[in-house]
């Protein structure tokens, strides 16, 4: 009788803390799942910015339309070869920022079409020789096999 009431307890005692060990585990995977949710909810909140005005968009790509237009106007009157560097950078930026807000526009559905909205084709026309350099200045980077950013 005392085998068996020995027996018991000890049965009792690895199953209390097999429970335990599996309650510890449970409460450790339940807090990891958390801070997992919470992470991902911060990138989702991060993500669903709420998109802009589209007067804000528009007044964003007119600044940037007026650098290049700066630009073109410095070139004006100048027999140059190539832009400087800080010129590439400028027409490289505003290049970003016109396409970025043209694509802004058309997700947003506030793409008006021309007159009111132009398509970076249709800028860069605007800017002939700005524009035409910085071309040439891309197709020798292209030839030298470097990526032009």
């Amino acid at each position: 009788m005392s085998l068996t009431l020995t027996l018991v307890i000890a049965l009792l005692i690895v199953l209390i803390i097999l429970m335990s060990v599996a309650l510890m585990l449970y409460h450790l995977t339940r807090q990891d799942l958390q801070a997992l949710s919470g992470r991902l909810n911060a990138l989702d909140t991060a993500k669903a910015s709420p998109p802009r005005n589209s007067d804000t968009v528009r007044r964003e790509r007119a600044a940037a339309f007026d650098k290049l237009v700066m630009l073109e106007a410095s070139l004006n009157g100048q027999e140059r070869d190539q832009l400087t560097v800080e010129e590439l950078d400028l027409f490289e930026d505003a290049r970003r920022i016109i396409k970025s807000c043209n694509a802004e526009l058309k997700r947003t559905k506030d793409w008006m079409g021309l007159p009111f909205d132009l398509e970076w084709a249709e800028v860069k026309e605007r800017v002939p020789h700005s524009g035409g350099l910085y071309r040439l200045a891309v197709e020798a980077a292209m030839k030298k096999g470097e990526e032009f950013t």
